[in-house]
């Protein structure tokens, strides 16, 4: 099992999970997509605004995941949320169409296992990736982390 992965587009449409440089991992691996209830994390942990509170949150914070969704609206690209994972994993995670797909909803997330800090992270995704950092540089986007609400502030969405 690998201790370092991207999920994202790699200069090409189509979200799937990648091991370092870029290849595709295997099914002994794909357990790491999900988190929580089972939820998939294709965009679930990126930060979005809320419409009404301004609040900076993602989806999955919400048990109802589509309600969120719509009350809220994504943050520019390179704005990355750090999550901890209860699979043991950490994530960050950020919107992203620099990565060969210029539709909506395009994000790149990189897993590590272990409680990691965004700066180790970063140094992950530069020493395992460094396709995804010339694709982000290339359009000019930069990765700056953004705090987000405790999930408390979800309440009555």
């Amino acid at each position: 099992m690998g201790d370092v992965f991207y999920f994202g587009c790699w200069n090409e449409s189509g979200h799937y999970l990648f091991g370092p440089h870029g290849g595709r991992v295997e099914s002994a691996d794909r357990d790491v997509e999900h988190y929580g209830d089972h939820r998939h994390l294709d965009g679930t942990l990126a930060p979005r605004r809320h419409k009404r509170t301004g609040a900076i949150v993602w989806t999955s914070m919400a048990p109802k995941t589509d309600r969120l969704e719509y009350l809220s609206e994504e943050l520019p690209q390179g704005q990355f949320l750090r999550h901890d994972l209860d699979t043991g994993l950490t994530a960050i995670q950020w919107w992203d169409r620099t990565q060969g797909d210029e539709r909506g909803a395009c994000n790149s997330t990189v897993l590590a296992r272990g409680k990691r800090t965004s700066a180790e992270m970063l140094a992950l995704l530069a020493e395992h990736f460094p396709t995804v950092l010339a694709n982000l540089a290339r359009a000019n986007v930069k990765l700056v982390e953004v705090h987000a609400v405790t999930p408390d502030a979800t309440k009555g969405t």
